[in-house]
């Protein structure tokens, strides 16, 4: 229909604050991105901080939605899969996928962090994710996932556990760049970039705490770069410096507060600046 081409946002939506879906729709809306949503869930608040949320399952109209969308003839530019949280809804988002075909596919696979799978994950839940990212153009984990993803136990950050872990996801067929996100290097914080064998380190200022919702903002923020055009190193470089705007922003606040997500007001106006 027409000739905009929307971006797909497939993953769950909280409806408390700036976390998944809601920091995606804002950012890439932003960047001048007309966004196409898929909520793969909708939760009362985030998974931490608040209590166990209420959930309402999906499922059942994400494909009534897809076939509404085919029977339009609706084209879209690029999706950008986040958590999806169980085998069902993986399942979902491969049929998804095969209607709506998008020609870009960014995949976070959002399962772990700090070592441990996220509470309510099966140990089975890790090779279900990775027929996702054997359909990706880009990966985007964090190391926690990155080990996980490819069957190790979790280990130290290194060049040499780098190697060895993209040499098993070869050998599992996941073939596409891999960004790992949020990897200390002594006082910066940074992401790997793996692609064709070329591995980089591009570092960010790093600000002590825990802030929710970086990975979801930074994926975010990458896809809309990409869609801009930028080579992937490029992109990159652009995700990051604007997500620590907004890790600065956010470092402001209470940690009570950051329960709610990032604060993203300095990082949209720098956006707006800079077009």
């Amino acid at each position: 229909m027409g000739q905009v081409k929307p971006t797909l946002i497939i993953e769950d939506c909280s409806a408390l604050g700036q976390i998944s879906t809601v920091a995606a729709v804002t950012i890439l809306q932003s960047l001048g991105e007309t966004t196409a949503l898929l909520p793969t869930s909708l939760l009362s608040t985030q998974t931490e901080g608040f209590g166990r949320p209420v959930q309402l399952a999906t499922a059942d109209w994400l494909l009534k939605t897809s076939h509404h969308w085919q029977d339009q003839r609706v084209e879209f530019k690029s999706a950008l899969v986040g958590y999806l949280g169980s085998p069902h809804i993986i399942a979902t988002v491969h049929q998804l996928l095969d209607q709506l075909r998008p020609p870009r596919l960014i995949v976070d696979p959002v399962m772990a962090d700090q070592g441990q799978l996220y509470p309510g994950l099966t140990s089975h839940y890790p090779r279900l994710l990775r027929s996702l990212c054997r359909r990706a153009t880009v990966i985007t984990p964090n190391w926690t996932e990155l080990c996980i993803l490819a069957g190790q136990p979790v280990m130290a950050p290194s060049r040499e556990h780098l190697t060895e872990l993209m040499d098993r996801l070869s050998k599992m067929k996941i073939t596409a760049p891999v960004v790992v996100t949020g990897v200390r290097n002594g006082p910066v914080i940074g992401y790997w970039l793996v692609e064709h064998q070329h591995v980089v380190y591009l570092p960010e200022k790093y600000f002590p705490g825990h802030y929710y919702g970086t990975g979801d903002t930074f994926a975010a923020l990458l896809t809309g770069f990409l869609n801009r055009q930028f080579g992937l190193e490029q992109a990159i470089t652009a995700a990051g410096a604007a997500l620590t705007t907004a890790v600065a922003e956010t470092s402001q606040l209470p940690e009570e507060e950051r329960y709610y997500g990032l604060r993203l007001q300095a990082l949209l106006a720098d956006l707006a600046r800079k077009g």
